[in-house]
């Protein structure tokens, strides 16, 4: 969304092709303007990436705040945008019964919410951060096991959506 009429270009001349369009984006929209309402409108799938929905953890995992992420999705849900959650499971950020829970509690009632993806975090990207000349600090994290993959899946499942990794 850094380059909003392009996407929305692109995504018009995609439909018009009958081509499915997805707007995969982390739903930090800097200023609602008529052109993201465009994009929106060309837009046939939202996949948002809900990082945190504890502020504070979430600066601390990503250095930003999630207002402007939860304001989007939000809104999302105010105009009916067919939406897939993604949500990376990261040992010791978002894994706990607490985290799980605000994130079930925040999207319970929003109807346009098709499904919430899990996914379990991994280190493949390490070397991105190593090229550019940054710590990865996440580089002691381990990949989240299958019981904890389950124990977050059952939780926000348990407030009525469909979950799955």
């Amino acid at each position: 969304m850094l380059q909003p009429e392009f996407v929305r270009d692109f995504f018009q001349a995609a439909q018009a092709k009958g081509i499915h369009t997805c707007l995969d984006t982390n739903g930090y929209i800097r200023k609602h303007t008529p052109v993201i309402d465009e994009v929106l409108d060309a837009t046939d799938l939202v996949m948002l990436d809900l990082k945190q929905l504890n502020d504070e953890v979430h600066e601390d995992l990503v250095g930003v705040s999630n207002r402007r992420t939860l304001d989007f999705a939000h809104y999302l849900h105010k105009i009916g945008q067919k939406t897939w959650i993604r949500y990376v499971v990261v040992p010791g950020y978002t894994d706990d019964d607490d985290s799980a829970h605000r994130l079930g509690q925040f999207i319970k009632g929003m109807d346009n919410i098709e499904k919430v993806e899990l996914l379990p975090y991994h280190q493949l990207g390490e070397h991105k951060w190593e090229a550019l000349g940054y710590e990865y600090e996440l580089k002691d994290v381990g990949t989240p096991s299958k019981e904890m993959m389950d124990n977050v899946k059952n939780i926000i499942a348990s407030y009525g959506h469909n979950v799955m990794y």
